[in-house]
Formats: structure tokens, C-alpha cells, sequence
């Protein structure tokens, strides 16, 4: 199989990538902010349930919020100090929950750190019950619990894929730590692939990010105990860092509709979740900091920061410098993908890769016009649908025909918008045909 130019069959496009603001600035660890505002939803899944009350105190990396359903993930407070409430706000990505506000007392007093450093002694159901109480969830945008993936013999996982895509413009989060956490990365890695396939398991990274190639490549060849692992080119092609896509990309595997790659026997997920991973089996610490990506013509400094999970969208902003007063709009995560945000008191989540700050050279939606039949978003479609016909569908509240030209394989990539000369709201309407779809269903 060849290593390089790895790529998916269906759809995509290849656009201004935007990185060089942030791709080559080291990754900056920012103070703890004075408040932090802990959300129990940061997961696909049920939210958590407050475990502490006002008043309480509070260590870094204590529990601080829980669910028995086995689709969710523990949270942990970021700082030590005291519970101040526990109110409902919207989170940066634009949830709705209920937050544990936590007034930083400064001392940084942490729970005792509990590793997993026999994990080839203990049963897969062990290490399944240690990574959610570790809160560990996809750190790539999804937020699906990591533990709900550790599958066993059902179904049988023989492939390993770690994700170091990074295709959204802006974002270069992942990057950074691909070459800062190299050795934490690649064992968190090889434990893995100790449990889905000792012969060959994969690092895919796009070849826009050669430096990571090479960095992995050299850290490989020096360390026998790692010649099991494999680095692979991927184009640089969005969305290659979708999950289907890049299991199609590096081993041929398609996914069916409604499927997901442990359907086809492929463990996947993303950098900053491996690293997250190796801090919890093999330092004892939870999730409860990230790496994001601070970018966009309307900040100050743009950065690659490492953030306390809580800390406000207007915290963050103040340490890259503040924005600049021609901005226009703020977006939780990638330029294709993200969600605006509208209240600078809101907290990112583990799940926020970065946060962007665009002045009218980044946005200019253009004036909306008719369908010109041009075919341009069916022929980028990755998933292979028909926006523009599902766009007309919904605008006349006919689900029936939305369902039948299958708008809920939509992945929300945002190419149909990206490509449409007509500059139609595509993506925004066929999401909408997906919510109602899945809501008559449930009727």
C-alpha cells in the first residue's frame, strides 16, 4: 500500500488553507482565568448531572459532574477553588446547559493522580469504566465519548487509524502538538494498536503539514519498540479528516450509511484525543485542558494555546491581545464547521479546537440567488447526496421527498455552500431537512 497521497473517492475540495497565521507559533500555556463555567454537556450522549453543590470546594481534576448512561462522559473542574453556582448558559459551540461556576482560588490543589500503567493486565471492560471516568471524548469537533469506542470482540476492531488530518482552514491545534507531543502521541498510539493490531497501526497525516511527517517519521526510526507504526501522507483535501473519509482514504474500508467505522472494523480518532488518552492511562490525569487555535484577521495575536476547559470565549480573546475593531464575527472551531458565538461569557468545551476571529475579508456571504443547475455540490458532495434538490424540497415542507433523496447522510461539511456560485444557504437548509426527518421519526 503506498504511504503518500492517501485519499477518499467521493466529493471534496481542495481550498485556501489559511494555517500560516498560527502553524509555525509553539503552543502557549495561558494563566488559569479567575472563573471558570464547567459544562455538563461537552459529549454526544446524555449530559452529566452535577455531583457538587455552592459552596463546595473544589480540587483540579475532581469529578464534577456525572451520568450512569453509558453515551456520556464524567467532567472535572479545571482549578481548584469553590462552587459560586450552577446555572444554565450556552456553551461557546452553542449548547445549552447546565454550567458549575468554579471562582479560581489560585492554589492549583489536584486530586491524587490515579494512572492505568498495567492496561495489558486488566480486561477491556476495566479500561472502558477508567476512560469515562476520565471524561475522555473526541477532541476533533465530534465530542463522541472515546470509551464507547474501546469495543472488545463486538464488533471485532482489526485496524488503527489515528487521525491527524486537520482539514479545516485556520485550525493548526493538532499540528502543534503533533510536533511538540510527538513521543506522547505515538504511544498512546502503540497502546492502542496493543489492542487492535500489533502489526501495523497508522498515524494519517495531510502533506500540508510536512514538518509533522517528518517529526513522526524520525521519532519512529529511532525507537525499535515503535516500528509497528506507520505514517501516511494524506492530500490535502477537505474533508479528509472525516472519520468515513479517512478510513476509505488509508484502508479502503467504506462505511455504510449510518454507519460508523468500528462497522467496518476500524478504530479512528483524533490526535489531541490519543494524546488526552496517554495522559490518562499513563500520568492519571482527566480531560479537563486542550490545545486550541486562537486565528482569524480580526485578533490581535494569533496563538496556539493551551486552555483550562471552561475558561470564557472573551478570557481567551483578552490573552490573544483582543480583537480588532473592524471584526465581524466570532466562530467556535473551523471556518466550514464551527457555530458563531454570541455571548463572550460563554466556556469552551473539550470538543473546541479553536476560536476564530474574522473581520469582512474572511466573511462575505454575497446576495443569495436562484439555482443555476450548475451540479457543483453534488459533484463535491462527499456523501454523495443532492443538495441543491433537497435545498428546494425543504423550502416547501416536503420531508417525504428529503428523506427519499437521503438528507440525513448530510455530515454538515459546509461544501455545498462553499461552492455554490448562486451563494445559496445549502448546507443550512439541508441540515434542517436532517432535524426534521429525525424528529418525525421519533413522533
Amino acid at each position: 500500500m503506498s504511504s503518500r497521497n492517501l485519499t477518499f473517492s467521493v466529493g471534496g475540495v481542495h481550498m485556501d488553507e489559511h494555517k500560516t497565521l498560527t502553524e509555525h507559533i509553539p503552543i502557549e500555556k495561558m494563566p488559569a482565568p479567575d472563573v471558570v463555567y464547567i459544562p455538563m454537556s461537552q459529549h454526544i450522549g446524555a449530559p452529566c448531572n452535577p455531583t457538587v453543590a455552592v459552596g463546595d470546594t473544589v480540587k483540579v481534576g475532581q469529578i464534577v459532574g456525572n451520568s450512569e448512561a453509558y453515551i456520556s462522559a464524567a467532567v472535572h473542574s479545571s482549578v481548584s477553588g469553590s462552587v459560586k453556582a450552577i446555572e444554565k448558559m450556552y456553551t461557546a459551540d452553542g449548547r445549552y446547559c447546565d454550567c458549575v461556576v468554579i471562582e479560581n482560588d489560585k492554589k492549583d490543589d489536584a486530586v491524587e493522580a490515579n494512572a492505568l500503567l498495567n492496561y495489558k493486565d486488566v480486561s477491556m471492560d476495566e479500561i472502558i469504566a477508567f476512560v469515562k471516568e476520565k471524561g475522555i471524548v473526541g477532541m476533533g469537533g465530534a465530542g463522541f465519548p472515546l470509551h464507547a469506542k474501546l469495543k472488545g470482540d463486538d464488533p471485532v476492531l482489526d485496524q488503527c487509524i489515528i487521525n491527524g488530518a486537520e482539514c479545516e482552514p485556520f485550525l493548526t491545534c493538532d499540528h502543534r502538538i503533533m510536533l511538540e507531543k510527538t513521543e506522547e502521541i505515538l504511544e498512546g498510539l502503540e497502546i492502542f494498536a496493543e489492542f487492535y493490531n500489533k502489526e501495523v497501526s497508522y498515524m494519517a497525516i495531510e502533506e500540508n503539514k510536512p514538518d509533522a511527517i517528518s517529526k513522526m517519521e524520525d521519532v519512529i526510526s529511532e525507537n525499535p519498540k515503535w516500528s509497528n507504526l506507520k505514517v501516511v501522507g494524506c492530500q490535502t483535501k477537505y474533508p479528509q479528516g472525516d472519520s468515513k473519509r479517512l478510513a476509505e482514504a488509508v484502508l479502503g474500508r467504506i462505511v455504510p450509511q449510518n454507519g460508523v467505522t468500528n462497522d467496518v472494523g476500524v478504530f479512528l480518532t483524533n490526535v489531541g484525543t490519543t494524546l488526552a488518552f496517554y495522559e490518562a492511562i499513563i500520568e492519571g490525569r482527566p480531560s479537563y485542558e486542550r490545545v486550541i487555535t486562537v486565528s482569524g484577521s480580526g485578533i490581535s495575536e494569533p496563538k496556539n494555546i493551551l486552555v483550562k476547559i471552561g475558561t470564557s470565549v472573551g478570557d481567551i480573546l483578552d490573552f490573544c491581545g483582543g480583537v480588532k475593531e473592524e471584526f465581524v464575527e466570532i466562530v467556535c472551531g473551523g471556518p466550514m464547521t464551527g457555530k458563531s458565538v454570541f455571548e463572550l461569557t460563554s466556556p469552551i468545551t473539550k470538543t473546541t479546537s479553536g476560536l476564530l476571529v474574522f473581520t469582512k475579508e474572511e466573511v462575505n456571504p454575497g446576495k443569495e440567488s436562484p439555482c443555476i443547475r450548475c451540479s457543483k455540490c453534488v459533484d463535491n458532495c462527499p456523501a454523495n447526496i443532492n443538495p441543491t434538490d433537497i435545498n428546494a424540497a425543504i423550502l416547501k415542507d416536503n420531508v417525504e421527498i428529503c428523506d427519499e433523496l437521503h438528507a440525513d447522510q448530510c455530515m454538515e461539511c459546509g461544501i455545498c455552500t462553499f461552492v455554490c456560485p448562486a451563494k445559496r444557504n445549502l448546507t443550512a437548509s439541508v441540515k434542517l431537512a436532517k432535524r426534521e426527518i429525525r424528529s418525525r421519526v421519533k413522533k
